[in-house]
């Protein structure tokens, strides 16, 4: 099937349809940017709506909720009808998603994890592992045992389970260091408490690795969302996109970032264990909201825009200002739509290309932008035609 946009944008110059091949577009992934209003929305919709009428596997990564009406979609809401299987993730994603950052924790997360692992699929317990006065003999034992087990564990004891990892032998003569340890270090414990009780906070508020405890409505499907993306970047969908709605957790930015960096994650692990024929489109939209400062190598969205087109998942990302990404990450994306900008330092951040029409950038009307396409130095000014479905931007109306 040809995969070109015929009538999507409007040649403003010449008066003309501009065809636009959907491989040229997303050949080195996609910006759209512009201000609030300015079309960046509708132009991502409409880009979707095509990319369904050419049969593509799209996955939309919705932190405010606002892609609630493109049809023939399979839409959950992480918190809601989903959750995030915990056993999937490494320590380092968990540490992240629970905001640890004390190193000593840290340390011994990995440690709290496998600790727990034994407690519920060893011992048939429900409790933490109590690790004091255990001898090495019994816990290498019981690592051995875990070796052929699950490995599922109960997060909610992960803090309690970090207390037990602080075990140290008697420092005198009645040391045994054929056992895990005789007492707790008080000290070391006494330093991180402050940073585990935060941690239970946050355990307490957290809702995304379990269903809500009101969801025991026997027609409601709850889906784990790393099965789902296995399944949409592993098999050719049937005019089907996969709408993971992040909204319940829009006003926490941290775990926000988190979870896109985890979802972004799972989605190139997959791909890479189970390679296909097929390309896979990721959207996120309003990127500034959840981009971290620094981008770190291993980063979900920037493992995509580096490594992802070798393996057929291609990016697009909408934000309201060029500034909200660092230069490094600007110079990943190949094509680039602009719609209105509002100052000249958010056009300096952008390629020299469409700099050269800078007064003309921050006059543009709703619907109009500056296309640059992946290989090609042309910029051209184009009018969008919008999709036919449109997207929820929530707003409130004064005509009630």
């Amino acid at each position: 099937m040809e995969t070109r946009f015929e009538t999507l944008f409007f040649d403003r110059v010449n008066q003309q349809y501009e065809p636009v091949r959907l491989d040229s577009l997303l050949a080195q992934h996609l910006l759209i940017t512009g201000v609030t209003g300015s079309g960046k929305s509708t132009t991502a919709l409409a880009i979707m709506m095509g990319m369904k009428t050419f049969h593509q596997n799209l996955i939309i990564l919705d932190p405010t909720g606002e892609y609630q009406s493109i049809p023939d979609s399979r839409r959950v809401v992480l918190g809601r009808d989903s959750f995030l299987d915990i056993n999937h993730l490494n320590a380092n994603e968990i540490g992240k998603m629970l905001n640890i950052t004390h190193p000593q924790l840290l340390s011994k997360l990995p440690l709290a994890i496998e600790s727990l692992q034994i407690s519920r699929n060893v011992l048939n317990s429900t409790v933490v592992y109590k690790k004091i006065n255990r001898t090495r003999d019994s816990h290498q034992f019981n690592l051995k045992r875990l070796s052929i087990a699950n490995k599922d564990f109960d997060l909610n004891l992960i803090a309690d389970q970090l207390v037990e990892e602080f075990v140290i032998p008697r420092n005198d003569d009645k040391a045994d260091f054929t056992l895990l340890g005789q007492q707790y270090d008080q000290e070391m414990i006494q330093n991180v408490w402050s940073d585990l009780e935060i941690l239970r906070l946050a355990l307490r508020a957290m809702k995304v690795t379990e269903l809500p405890e009101d969801s025991s409505d026997n027609h409601v499907v709850h889906y784990d969302v790393g099965y789902l993306i296995n399944l949409f970047v592993t098999h050719r969908a049937s005019e089907q996109s996969l709408i993971i709605d992040l909204s319940e957790y829009a006003n926490d930015i941290h775990f926000s970032q988190t979870l896109i960096d985890i979802l972004t994650r799972e989605v190139m692990l997959n791909r890479q264990r189970f390679p296909q024929q097929f390309p896979v489109v990721i959207f996120i939209d309003e990127a500034h909201r959840y981009l971290p400062k620094a981008i770190a190598a291993d980063n979900g969205i920037f493992s995509i825009l580096r490594e992802g087109r070798k393996i057929g998942v291609d990016l697009m990302m909408s934000t309201q200002s060029p500034l909200d990404l660092s230069a490094k990450l600007i110079g990943q994306f190949g094509s680039l739509i602009c719609h209105r900008l509002g100052s000249p330092e958010e056009i300096d951040a952008l390629p020299p290309a469409i700099q050269n029409s800078r007064l003309a950038l921050m006059a543009l009307p709703v619907g109009e932008a500056f296309l640059k396409i992946a290989n090609s130095s042309a910029v051209k000014l184009v009018q969008i035609k919008p999709a036919s479905v449109e997207h929820n931007t929530n707003n409130i109306s004064f005509d009630i």
